[in-house]
C-alpha cells in the first residue's frame, strides 16, 4: 500500500493488468514444460513472440534441471517472470512500486483463476501427461472458464459466484455505480466537514447525481450523512435487493483495486490540507475526482 502511493492509480492498474497477462502466460509455459520435460515448438514460438531470446537463455537451464531431476517448469516460470520484471516492468522496479503491481495483480480475479487452473492442470498432468498440450489461446479460454478457485470458501470465490450469476452488463453497471458512490461519499464527507450540513455545493451535487436524496434526509454529522446516502443509493440507485451477498462481492472487488486506495489516500491528504489550503468554495466532485485520479505522493 505504501508503494501504491507512489504512482497514479490508473497507471498502477494498467501495469497490474499487464502483469497478470504475463502470469497467465508463464503459468501455461510452466505447466507444459514441466509435463513435456522440455520446450515444445508451440511454446518456443509463443515465448519468442513475447520475449525474444528467452528460449535460448533457458534451454541450458532446462537441460541442467532435467539432468538433476529438478523442477523444470518452476525454473522456466521464474525465468519468464524475472525477464518480464527486468524489461516490461523495469519502470515500476526502478520507481519502487513493483510490489504494488504484484499485489494488485495477485488480488485480481483473473490471476486467481489462472492459479487455480494451473494447480488443477499440474495435478492432472503429473498423473497422466496429455496426448496433446493446449495452445496458448486454448489455455486463455480455459482460465476464463474457471468456476472454482483454490479456496472455494473464500471471499474471492463468492465474488466469482456473484459475477457468474449476474449478466455482464448488469455487473459492470453495478461495479461502476458502486465505485462512483464510494468516491462521491469521500468527497461529500470532506466538503461537509468544511462547510457543514447546509453546504450548497453538496446539495447541488446531490441533486445532479443522486436526485431524490437531500441533506434534510440525513443526520447532521458528516459521517452520518454519508452513511444515510449510502443506504439510500444502494437501495434506490443501485437497486440491490439481495443486499449482503452482492455488497460483499462488490466491496471485495473494489477493496482490492488501486482506485479505492488512491481515493482514500487523496481524501486523507485533503482532510489535512484543506483547512489551510483549500479555496472557497471547495472543488466540485468532478474536479475532486480528476485530482484524485492524478494524485500520488512524491
Amino acid at each position: 500500500m505504501e508503494e501504491a502511493k507512489r504512482v497514479p492509480w490508473k497507471r498502477l492498474a494498467t501495469a497490474a493488468d499487464e502483469y497478470t497477462d504475463w502470469q497467465v502466460f508463464s503459468l501455461w509455459v510452466r505447466a507444459v514444460v514441466e509435463a513435456a520435460r522440455g520446450i515444445p515448438t508451440m511454446v518456443a514460438e509463443e515465448m519468442q513472440a513475447k520475449a525474444p531470446q528467452l528460449v535460448a537463455h533457458i534451454d541450458s537451464e532446462i537441460e541442467a534441471a532435467i539432468a538433476t531431476g529438478g523442477a523444470v517448469g518452476t525454473n522456466v516460470w521464474q525465468d519468464v517472470t524475472h525477464r518480464a520484471e527486468m524489461n516490461i516492468f523495469i519502470t515500476a522496479k526502478r520507481g519502487n512500486w513493483l510490489d504494488a503491481v504484484r499485489y494488485f495483480s495477485a488480488m485480481s480475479l483473473r490471476s486467481m483463476k489462472a492459479w487455480a487452473h494451473w494447480e488443477q492442470t499440474d495435478g492432472q498432468w503429473r498423473v497422466a501427461s496429455p496426448k496433446t498440450f493446449p495452445m496458448y489461446a486454448e489455455w486463455l479460454a480455459q482460465v476464463a472458464a474457471v468456476t472454482r478457485l483454490s479456496n472455494p470458501d473464500g471471499p474471492a470465490q463468492h465474488l466469482l459466484d456473484c459475477i457468474r450469476g449476474t449478466p455482464e452488463a448488469a455487473w459492470n453497471s453495478l461495479l461502476s455505480d458502486f465505485s462512483d458512490l464510494i468516491a462521491f461519499s469521500l468527497w461529500m464527507e470532506l466538503v461537509l466537514y468544511m462547510e457543514g450540513s447546509t453546504s450548497s455545493l453538496v446539495s447541488k451535487e446531490l441533486a445532479k447525481r443522486y436526485g431524490g436524496f437531500t441533506l434534510a434526509d440525513s443526520a447532521t454529522a458528516a459521517k452520518e450523512a454519508v452513511r444515510t446516502l449510502n443506504d439510500w443509493a444502494i437501495e434506490r440507485r443501485l437497486g440491490i435487493v439481495d443486499r449482503e451477498p452482492m455488497l460483499a462481492a462488490l466491496s471485495f472487488h473494489i477493496g482490492h483495486h488501486p482506485s479505492y486506495h488512491a481515493f482514500r489516500n487523496y481524501a486523507r491528504h485533503c482532510h489535512d490540507a484543506w483547512p489551510e489550503e483549500c479555496s472557497d468554495p471547495p472543488p466540485s466532485f468532478a474536479e475532486w475526482r480528476e485530482a484524485a485520479d492524478a494524485y500520488f505522493e512524491r
